[in-house]
């Protein structure tokens, strides 16, 4: 060994990656040379960030070349290694590792592993060929005072490296560099404390975040994201430029971003979760679809409407009064039986596309075809009355009624234009619908109980029905409560059991029905005499049409009279 050696603290050789052995030069260099050292770029990556001042080799600590370079040049004999625990150091008895090296005046802070990290300039130090100087281009004193390192440069000799600033750098240049940086005294400087800084930084503004996102949404949280980053990186570059402290800005960036997303996650997560019990919330109180139609838009939320062909189906129980008189003393119970009766029969309404408008006490309002578009409306109408009795004979035997007991509901259907939409105030409004169409539907299924019928239907919703799609039958010509027009109204079976047969009985029917329209009062009773027992399903309608001839007949009708009947109850 050509040098001395002073250890302070612990030892080393603990912190410096120990190698088995080492390449030498020839011979006659080592024994014609003033200092060996190290021309090894240690543990580093593909980019040469930092050079090791010292390696253990085989148990032998070895200078770098440009510690030894150093050594040389300045004429000391002697390094001196400070680490932890050495006096002045404070490592509270833990051994952190190597804290600098000493070399006569120069003082070298390193890392715990013992190595430097490399400020290279913008310009590095000066490079002259070797032909240059063979061929005296340049006079001797040029040299003088100056430390001259020769290195090779050639790509075939597999010494060009990458560093920060550039690509293919000649390992000699980047010993020069570090060679000049120990003699300036320009040392770059990463503390124990700035790992702590850069997660302070991170975690403070990882909760700036959250608390602005919380507030302000995924907006204000990306605000603080990008300002905070932007001046967390400026500052690391600033103190950088003028302290040559290394502070990385990617490990608060990387917190800030993870808590970003994972926050902006939970934030959607829970605002779907929220938004999913809304839906459902005001799916007892709205078509599913329109709940749907308004969480993807809330153009949908305000006053008007649009002009459409619709079909509307009002259902009301049967003997309400009656039935509300008998738990007068219990009303809770009247209330369980009433929504037990909603239940079923709006269960068959929502399974056929409809949308219930609204409760009004014991009845049912509600449309098809809105608000989105469905071509089989009118059909569908019909197997939602058909279904809603086939529910209701059900509840009757679970809660056993019978005989006067037994629950019933009338059914009126129409269809026709109408505007539907939001109607109200600007405070307050309902998804409904208006127009004559939908009076019509409401007066139809009170006329349903004077006609015998559970359903009746207006004739715009028949007439676009296929005469094969159901049983069905003209009632009568009426005028409704509060309309001067006539109109034709219907019902329809889903099934037929009289004996009968349905083609005959409704030739006979029709047949029937021109008879009394022609003022022609007897073939119309034999009619009613032949079949008002023996169809119940026609006995009150035909007992209205017997009682009603009975007072036609007294009167002197006018020779054009068609048969219309004006009600005077709704």
């Amino acid at each position: 060994m050509r040098f001395g050696l002073i250890q302070q603290g612990d030892d080393p050789k603990k912190f410096l990656r120990e190698y088995k052995g080492i390449q030498t030069n020839l011979k006659i260099l080592n024994s014609s040379s003033a200092g060996i050292g190290s021309m090894s770029i240690g543990n580093n990556d593909s980019i040469i960030r930092k050079l090791p001042l010292f390696e253990n080799i085989n148990g032998s600590l070895v200078p770098s070349l440009s510690l030894e370079l150093l050594r040389v040049a300045i004429g000391a004999s002697t390094y001196q290694i400070k680490s932890s625990n050495a006096s002045g150091e404070t490592a509270f008895g833990e051994e952190t590792g190597i804290n600098h090296v000493k070399l006569g005046n120069l003082i070298i802070p390193t890392n715990p592993d013992g190595s430097v990290w490399i400020h290279y300039p913008e310009v590095s130090v000066d490079s002259i060929s070797v032909s240059d100087i063979i061929k005296q281009k340049y006079p001797k004193d040029f040299f003088k005072d100056k430390i001259l390192i020769v290195g090779t440069s050639a790509p075939g000799l597999f010494d060009l490296r990458s560093t920060p600033l550039k690509n293919n750098v000649p390992g000699v240049k980047i010993i020069a560099d570090l060679t000049d940086q120990i003699l300036s005294g320009s040392f770059l400087q990463r503390p124990d404390w700035i790992f702590g800084l850069e997660l302070f930084t991170g975690f403070t503004l990882a909760i700036l975040i959250t608390i602005f996102i919380q507030f302000l949404g995924p907006i204000g949280g990306l605000s603080v994201f990008l300002i905070g980053n932007g001046i967390s990186i400026f500052g690391s570059f600033y103190i950088f430029e003028n302290y040559l402290f290394l502070i990385d800005p990617i490990s608060p960036l990387v917190i800030c971003l993870i808590s970003y997303l994972v926050i902006t996650f939970f934030n959607f997560l829970f605002t779907e979760l929220e938004r999913r019990k809304v839906r459902n919330a005001f799916s007892q109180y709205m078509s599913p679809v329109m709940v749907e139609k308004l969480a993807q838009s809330n153009k949908s939320l305000k006053l008007g409407g649009e002009r459409r062909e619709m079909t509307f189906l009002f259902s009301d129980i049967r003997g309400f009064t009656a039935i509300s008189e008998k738990y007068k003393d219990d009303p809770e119970s009247l209330t369980v039986l009433i929504n037990s009766i909603l239940t079923v029969l709006s269960d068959e309404v929502l399974d056929q596309d409809g949308t219930i408008d609204k409760y009004m006490g014991d009845c049912i309002m509600a449309f098809w075809n809105a608000p989105s578009e469905d071509p089989f409306h009118r059909e569908k109408s019909i197997e939602a009355a058909f279904k809603m009795s086939e529910a209701l004979n059900k509840l009757n035997e679970n809660l056993d009624r019978k005989g006067e007991n037994k629950l019933s509901i009338g059914i009126g259907i129409n269809s026709g234009e109408c505007i539907v939409g939001n109607m109200g105030s600007e405070k307050r409004f309902d998804y409904t619908v208006l127009g004559d169409a939908v009076n019509l539907a409401s007066r139809l299924e009170g006329q349903s109980g004077n006609y015998g019928m559970q359903i009746i239907l207006g004739e715009e919703t028949i007439k676009k029905i296929s005469k094969d799609a159901y049983l069905q039958f003209e009632l009568d010509l009426i005028s409704v409560k509060g309309k001067s027009e006539p109109t034709s109204i219907f019902t329809v079976f889903d099934s037929w059991n009289a004996e009968v047969a349905y083609e005959v009985f409704y030739e006979e029917h029709m047949d029937f029905l021109k008879n009394y329209r022609s003022k022609n009062w007897d073939k119309a009773k034999q009619h009613i005499d032949k079949y008002r027992l023996s169809i119940p399903e026609f006995t009150l309608y035909y007992t209205l049409f017997l009682n009603r001839i009975d007072e036609l007949s007294k009167q002197s009708l006018p020779e054009d009279w068609s048969g219309i009947f004006a009600a005077e109850t709704k």
